[in-house]
């Protein structure tokens, strides 16, 4: 039987994707079928460089679909764990090729977290090292390294402040950074005004974190999610629109 699905690299976690998303499609133990996902309008890839994510699932807006997966996630945690993965993606797919139905993680998505054996929004396949975040918070108590974050954020900024303490005995933590140790809130931090929650659609520098974003949608957004602008401090163009709910937005079709 031919292997339905597009691959867009030689990454042997494509391929294996690929055929996994069509033995969950075309066999008997999950219940997403070829009438709710069409496979040839989907493309597999591997990237080398996604750290904060397992998978994404993009969409042009015509119905064809690319999910694109961690390689760091498959060489800590295995295919195994991949395929949950692959199946959540799956549902993503489901969601850009029905009409009237709502891409991201409501209603429609949670219909399928029990039929498909999925842990819900998110999932943790792996232990995370420190090295895995641009800003690692340390207990300074004796718990150690207990978290971080990708990128600047309102919790960098209390565990600086003080105002953010270790889950375990509230010990004041120590932030550290690209640069090393932070005792004090960056300058280059210190000047924005932008008011998050005033804001439906929110731009996510991977550099320089919240950077703007748009109460509704409009070309703007639409320029954004497509990858067509970049961070205006850093040049970055690795830029992730989220909307209120903290999701990814991967398609601006209404």
């Amino acid at each position: 039987m031919a292997v339905a699905g597009e691959i867009s690299d030689s990454h042997e976690l494509s391929e294996r994707a690929r055929r996994y998303a069509n033995a969950v499609i075309d066999g008997e133990e999950w219940p997403l079928t070829s009438s709710l996902v069409d496979l040839d309008c989907v493309t597999f890839e591997t990237s080398t460089r996604m750290k904060r994510q397992h998978g994404v699932c993009s969409s042009n807006g015509d119905g064809h679909c690319t999910i694109r997966l961690s390689e760091q996630t498959y060489d800590r945690a295995g295919f195994t764990a991949m395929q949950q993965t692959i199946r959540h993606e799956l549902v993503h797919c489901y969601q850009h090729q029905t009409d009237g139905v709502d891409p991201g993680h409501g209603e429609s998505f949670k219909q399928w977290v029990d039929p498909l054996a999925l842990s819900g929004r998110c999932s943790t396949h792996y232990e995370t090292q420190p090295e895995d975040y641009k800003y690692q918070f340390y207990c300074t108590q004796g718990c150690g390294f207990i978290g971080g974050r990708h990128r600047w954020s309102v919790a960098v900024r209390r565990a600086i402040r003080g105002t953010q303490v270790c889950g375990e005995c509230d010990g004041e933590l120590r932030v550290e950074g690209p640069r090393g140790p932070l005792d004090e809130v960056p300058e280059w931090r210190t000047d924005s005004t932008i008011d998050e929650d005033d804001l439906r659609y929110r731009f996510y520098c991977a550099n320089c974190g919240l950077i703007g974003g748009r109460r509704q949608m409009c070309k703007t957004v639409r320029r954004v999610v497509r990858g067509e602008t970049w961070c205006r401090d850093c040049g970055s163009w690795e830029i992730e629109t989220r909307d209120e709910n903290g999701d990814i937005v991967t398609s601006t079709r209404r």
